[in-house]
């Protein structure tokens, strides 16, 4: 038999890239395919979209196609009656198109049909169980289900190649919902139902062979050796090295699958400009570095501490003052924390919005300017305050330039291995503000008074207390950059299925391909 495996190109639109919010329906969606005799498939998608009101206007639409053999030149798209010129290899995912709808963008509250039409070559293999016949599976385009509302009336339509007789033609897995002969004579499966087209719908269709133009995939040549000579050459001679591969692929992806749930940067932030953006705050430089977020939220209330804005009483925020003069971070963080500690913890959400926010306005004001450069530029201001803070000075100087540098070093990845290295026999004076972010003085083993401490004991006290507080008041924060991560920059993802038996049918598909690109409404 020969296996052959489909492989399903998932990729989720990074709505993200240009900071806007998208969301919309697709009342109609309808995708038809024509196989044809030079074993190409014609793929046409008519995609009646609804853009929420409140939202970004769709003005790109990336549309996926099953392989790297599709013919660019052949691709035409539209909205209603009008026709986009500006189509090109989509950025954003491997093997796909962007169209961009420039002046036939479907603003907020308004309707319109997108509709496309293409070529893919080589998209017809032999069949997996009868070398008399061909295959071909395919699975239309979906969405990503973040951004899209409510179900879709879904159609789907395979139109066999010309001469494909009515009892010589076969399905597989998913039954069509009906079948026809259209007026030039040739067999059409149509599949139709009501769903969210959010997800995959694979369709697998047979036919005799001699319809379509060879050569087809054919079966493997024996081998040269047995198969039980195989097994034990494989068994003996590579079993411990197969073994070691798959241990450390297996550590290496869960590895990077760690960090990139906390990659929450948009890909294309600053890859593009030249120079260096200077005077981003402390958090903002904090998120140009991708530090964690729950250290990104400890620096937005240091921030409100240090403006009085903000006091700490047995690790609780307790809102103090206006919003005057407040960063918007600050102002929507203040608007989150009541005025008398309930006990309860402001909600995730929440505080993923401010994030997502501060994201957006960090893109936008790297516009231009070098993400690398910057980053070098922010890493050398941390380092400075690094060796301010642990140059030798008087106890009442070192607490005064601890204060006004904290910020910075608490921006510090690397803050608590770097504390541990600060003198533990010199004594500092905090001043007298700091002391105030913490109602009464602060005591059990944390702030303990005006009295001298050591510099590693008042930043690893301060630090502490503001995490403290941060875990007190905000629902599963350590939890929320890959939530973040997912709406700022989603992870593409690819699948694959590898061939079965279809239902009612004594042979299985063979892989013919399948266009799986989550298309989208812009980005």
């Amino acid at each position: 038999m020969v296996k052959v495996f489909l492989f399903l190109l998932v990729v989720l639109i990074t709505f993200s890239a240009n900071g806007q919010d998208y969301n919309f329906s697709i009342p109609e969606f309808k995708c038809v395919v024509e196989v044809n005799r030079d074993r190409s498939l014609d793929i046409s998608y008519n995609i009646f979209f609804e853009c929420t009101p409140g939202y970004s206007s769709i003005d790109i639409v990336d549309i996926g196609f099953p392989t790297d053999d599709f013919q660019l030149y052949s691709i035409e798209a539209g909205v209603d009656a009008n026709t986009i010129t500006s189509i090109s290899h989509s950025s954003y995912i491997d093997k796909g198109v962007e169209v961009h709808l420039d002046g036939n963008a479907i603003h907020p509250g308004e309707r319109g049909y997108f509709w496309l039409t293409g070529v893919n070559e080589n998209m017809v293999f032999l069949d997996t169980q009868d070398d008399d016949f061909a295959s071909m599976m395919f699975s239309p385009t979906w969405f990503d289900g973040g951004m899209l509302s409510g179900s879709s009336d879904f159609i789907l339509i395979v139109i066999f190649p010309e001469g494909a007789e009515p009892d010589m033609v076969r399905y597989h897995d998913r039954p069509f919902t009906s079948s026809t002969v259209d007026k030039d004579g040739r067999v059409v499966y149509r599949w139709e139902e009501t769903r969210r087209v959010d997800s995959d719908y694979i369709v697998g269709i047979s036919f005799p062979e001699d319809l379509v133009d060879g050569p087809l995939t054919e079966k493997p040549k024996e081998p040269l050796l047995s198969e039980e000579a195989m097994v034990g050459v494989l068994v003996f001679g590579f079993f411990a090295l197969i073994i070691g591969v798959i241990v450390l692929t297996a550590i290496r992806v869960l590895l990077k699958a760690k960090r990139r749930k906390e990659e929450y940067l948009p890909p294309k932030l600053g890859l593009e400009g030249s120079g260096i953006r200077r005077g981003l705050t402390a958090p903002l430089a904090a998120m140009l570095l991708e530090e964690k977020l729950d250290r990104v939220f400890a620096l937005i209330v240091f921030g409100l501490l240090k403006k009085g804005r903000l006091q700490l009483d047995d690790d609780k925020l307790i809102k103090i003052n206006s919003t005057d003069g407040l960063h918007f971070y600050e102002k929507e963080l203040l608007a989150l924390i009541p005025e008398v500690p309930t006990g309860k913890p402001v909600p995730g959400g929440e505080i993923r919005r401010i994030f997502l926010k501060m994201i957006k306005v960090l893109a936008k004001k790297m516009d231009g300017f070098s993400l690398k450069e910057s980053q070098e530029y922010y890493r050398s201001v941390i380092e400075s305050a690094w060796n301010m803070v642990a140059a030798d000075r008087s106890a009442e100087k070192a607490g005064e330039i601890l204060g006004d540098r904290l910020q910075w070093l608490l921006a510090d990845g690397k803050f608590d291995s770097r504390v541990r290295k600060l003198s533990s026999d010199r004594s500092i004076l905090l001043p007298m503000y700091m002391y105030g972010y913490f109602r009464g003085g602060v005591t059990g083993g944390r702030l303990t008074g005006t009295g001298g401490m050591s510099l590693s004991q008042a930043c690893s006290q301060v630090a502490g207390a503001l995490e403290r507080a941060a875990g007190n008041t905000v629902s599963n924060l350590t939890k929320l950059s890959s939530t973040v991560t997912s709406k700022s920059n989603p992870v593409p993802v690819s699948t694959y299925s590898s061939s079965s038996s279809s239902g009612g049918s004594s042979c299985a598909c063979a892989c013919a391909g399948c266009a799986c690109a989550c298309a989208g409404g812009g980005r």
